[in-house]
């Protein structure tokens, strides 16, 4: 069926006395026309500018003569595959560990450096313990290292007493104490562009940088291997546990990793449990912050849990049981000083179980 031309509808709509008419007619007669067509080109013809409305529509698309479609696709094409290969890779990132002998990987939580509620001297006294000074002692870290307030947020600013550049000097200044085996971009951390800071600052001492998540795997020199999950915060929420989401996510991952750690809502929290196909042991931790005084917390009646926020994973390659391979001191003190005899230990030929 064909559309009628606009000759073609006035006619019928003078001959036939009304627009139902005049589309009933024409649909008789062979044409594609609807009562509702025909008003809305009526309303057009009564509209004075009507003409000086249709120039403004936009001419039909044309390629630019100048594109060469054909490079633009393989670049495209290119681009993807590598964008892939780096999204593949980072799936699991593999880092080697030339070191022989018990390690240990220190989790810091969220520092909100620049809060006057964050215990500050805490916080340097760890950072001193992974300083480099005990060899084999890593750190890892699960965000959120200032408040970088952004959007209605901002007037917090006006509660706290460090401005926004001392923050960043903050931020700089202990975040440049360690070499950072990872460090993951928390929320705060990636408002205002602060992920894009973190990254200049991070440069140089942090070999694996992420937003939000990262999945390592630790290749030992004996052939053993140690899979970490860290995020800023995993879904899911329990009034029964503050490890319910590392719990959850540890019984539901198919990559059987071996420590899922994470930050965020300022709780600590520890978990575990054994995988029956394989027979090894999983931990789940929730990391509290350094941050002890919040005023939202106590609007909100929340009652403080927060025993530890520098746990150390202490690794012993050539432990035969699950129990000793990978076993947790809350206090990063005694992490460093539990890894300085394990290592002596070990030297001496001696290992655990």
């Amino acid at each position: 069926m064909s559309r009628p031309n606009e000759d073609m509808i006035r006619e019928a709509i003078s001959a036939m006395g009304g627009f139902r008419p005049a589309a009933r007619f024409l649909r008789e007669q062979g044409y594609d026309i609807s009562e509702s067509g025909i008003r809305g080109m009526n309303r057009r013809w009564q509209d004075p500018n009507f003409d000086e409305l249709e120039r403004e529509f936009p001419q039909a698309y044309e390629p630019t003569p100048a594109i060469d479609i054909e490079e633009l696709v393989a670049r495209r094409i290119g681009q993807f595959a590598r964008k892939k290969e780096i999204y593949d890779r980072d799936k699991l990132i593999q880092v080697r560990v030339n070191r022989d002998g018990p390690i240990g990987l220190g989790f810091f939580g969220d520092m909100h450096l620049d809060d006057d509620g964050t215990d500050l001297a805490e916080v340097m006294d760890h950072v001193s313990i992974f300083d480099g000074s005990t060899p084999g002692l890593y750190a890892g870290n699960v965000g959120d290292a200032f408040n970088n307030w952004v959007g209605r947020l901002e007037r917090l600013y006006a509660e706290q007493s460090t401005t926004s550049n001392e923050a960043l000097a903050l931020v700089e200044y202990v975040l440049k104490k360690i070499n950072w085996l990872y460090y993951t971009d928390g929320n705060h951390d990636l408002w205002n562009k602060g992920g894009d800071l973190l990254k200049m600052i991070l440069k140089g001492n942090t070999l694996v940088h992420k937003s939000t998540k990262v999945r390592l795997a630790l290749r030992l020199p004996n052939g053993r291997n140690v899979k970490i999950y860290s995020v800023h915060g995993f879904r899911g929420r329990s009034q029964w546990s503050d490890v319910f989401g590392a719990g959850k996510q540890a019984q539901l991952d198919g990559e059987h990793h071996d420590i899922y750690v994470a930050g965020h809502t300022h709780v600590s929290g520890y978990t575990h449990g054994m995988r029956p196909s394989s027979e090894r042991m999983w931990h789940g931790l929730q990391i509290a912050s350094y941050k002890k005084i919040d005023r939202y917390a106590e609007e909100l009646n929340l009652d403080p849990k927060d025993l530890y926020n520098c746990p150390v994973a202490l690794i012993d390659p050539h432990a035969t049981s699950e129990v000793n391979f990978i076993r947790f001191e809350f206090d990063p003190h005694e992490g460093a000083e539990r890894l300085r005899w394990m290592q002596q230990r070990y030297q001496a030929g001696k290992t655990a179980s």
